[in-house]
């Protein structure tokens, strides 16, 4: 079983042809309606009807829904608008039609415990990946998918259409960078870098299906692919420390990948499945006993909460996609990350890098915020605290501003790592409420003025919201990583819906 690179260019052609047959479908379908229409209304006109009694349309609610909630137009259809030039996205398009339509499950609020409970509160409620019927986008990731819905949810939840219109600039941006071989960056770190830029495209419902964006996530797929099935990790890095988040982003990716393009005909989905199986499989294979991952995946000796960040996105988004691993189990992987992370919350918020309250960091707040979010009780105590430290410190934020890597409270907030600020972003938004309004203030407008025309944002020292996660350069991987990291929290709106509820306004 292997995919290589030179099939990238005939999948490309199918995919094309497959776009092609499905806009003349909706064409002829079209004018068929119209035509349908018109011969309506000219018998109408003959035979003169009367006054037409008003038409009551009845919906019949599934057990739970609410009557009374305005539903939209139900249309049967192969494909969906695409998002890019025109702001529209491309949902991906069913293979198999239906008369029945998905209901979304409401997200019920949590009532505040300490307790652990039955384990993943807050992560069920990101959605669990494994209802949507064995084929569908998960019900977490769908919303993003529809370009009125997500519109609504900027708006809603405190943002602007400057935000979309950035997030289409800057993924025009990302497209011009991709590598000939499909990927992104240098060729040392080529698997996190492909991994985040494509996380970036399907945070905007982009996907091998997509009329602009189509052949850039294809191609960046088939060549994570590759690397997956040449390697025993998903990394060109595999014997230096860097592997751990190399690996973690790459799977992450990968994980989303698959949960698009699950329902697709696209080529090479037993690759695709029987890949980021295999990555998801080594990431709960090198967990640390204390729960926690390390440096160069070994057995402990240097685990840090940072690295336990991007190997629990990798892992929820897994289950998302219904991923089923050959050995471990993500609950329980969940389950220990949860409870490592939690003993690094200190008294004001912060959390320690390392264990035992080692090197307590104002840049770890929101990677731990959202680590317990997706893994245990987003009410516990240590989350609580790290809220009121976002609501306290949140009108600090002065991007552009030289900074430390977040240890010096005067600085907590500098753009000197926008890495902590992905993390806040979503952490905050999931929260709701004064947390994510005060963040949302402070951030938006400032990382929107960093953009230039040509859809980059700035490094730091000229004016921009950040760079690679301590310092301004700006080499290739930098830019990448910049780019990505900036607009992923501009695709926050509508990335994934709140866990708890409480990012939309009532």
């Amino acid at each position: 079983m292997s995919l290589h690179i030179e099939s990238t260019d005939e999948a490309i052609q199918q995919l094309k042809s497959q776009r092609n047959k499905t806009r003349a479908i909706t064409l002829i379908l079209t004018l068929v309606g119209l035509g349908s229409i018109g011969t309506i209304l000219f018998l109408a006109k003959i035979f003169n009807f009367g006054p037409e009694e008003a038409q009551i349309t009845a919906y019949v609610a599934p057990e739970g829904d609410d009557p009374t909630e305005e539903r939209p137009e139900i249309q049967e259809q192969t494909s969906r608008p695409s998002s890019s030039s025109q702001s529209q996205v491309k949902v991906i398009a069913s293979v198999d039609s239906s008369d029945v339509a998905i209901v979304n499950p409401e997200i019920d609020m949590e009532i505040p415990t300490d307790a652990i409970g039955s384990g993943l509160e807050i992560g069920m409620g990101f959605g669990s990946g494994t209802g949507d019927g064995g084929g569908g986008v998960p019900a977490i990731m769908e919303k993003r998918c529809d370009p009125s819905d997500r519109l609504k949810r900027i708006l809603q939840s405190g943002g602007t259409e400057k935000c979309e219109e950035a997030v289409v600039k800057s993924l025009r941006w990302l497209a011009k960078q991709q590598n000939s071989d499909g990927s992104w960056g240098d060729q040392k770190y080529a698997a996190s870098m492909t991994g985040i830029a494509l996380l970036t495209f399907l945070a905007h419902c982009e996907t091998p299906m997509s009329e602009e964006f189509g052949d850039n996530v294809l191609k960046g797929m088939t060549y994570l692919v590759n690397l997956g099935m040449k390697k025993p990790v998903v990394s060109n890095c595999a014997e230096t420390a860097e592997v751990c988040y190399d690996h973690a982003v790459a799977t992450y990716a990968l994980c989303e990948s698959f949960a698009f393009c699950k329902q697709l005909n696209i080529p090479a989905m037993e690759e695709l499945e029987a890949v980021t199986t295999k990555a998801v499989d080594k990431i709960l294979d090198a967990q640390c006993k204390n729960g926690a991952w390390s440096y160069r995946y070994d057995s402990g000796t240097h685990p840090d909460l940072s690295v336990v960040g991007w190997n629990v996105q990798a892992l929820k988004a897994a289950e998302h996609a219904g991923i089923r691993p050959n050995k471990g189990n993500i609950h329980q992987a969940m389950r220990k990350a949860y409870n490592y992370t939690k003993k690094q919350s200190m008294p004001d918020g912060r959390f320690a890098y390392k264990e035992n309250g080692q090197e307590a960091r104002y840049s770890l707040t929101g990677v731990g915020l959202l680590t317990l979010q997706m893994t245990g009780n987003e009410n516990d105590p240590a989350t609580r605290k790290g809220y009121e430290w976002i609501t306290n410190n949140a009108n600090k934020i002065k991007w552009g501003s030289k900074g430390s890597i977040g240890n010096d409270p005067k600085q907590a907030f500098t753009s000197d790592n926008l890495y902590m600020h992905y993390y806040l972003a979503q952490a905050a938004l999931n929260r709701g409420g004064d947390v994510w309004q005060k963040y949302n203030n402070a951030f938006r407008d400032t990382i929107l003025a960093a953009q230039d025309n040509n859809g980059q944002f700035k490094i730091n020292s000229d004016g921009g919201p950040g760079q690679n996660v301590y310092t301004a350069r700006n080499n290739k991987n930098d830019q990448v990583y910049r780019q990505c990291l900036a607009t992923l929290m501009l695709e926050v709106y509508y990335r994934f819906l709140p866990g708890t509820g409480g990012g939309l306004k009532k």
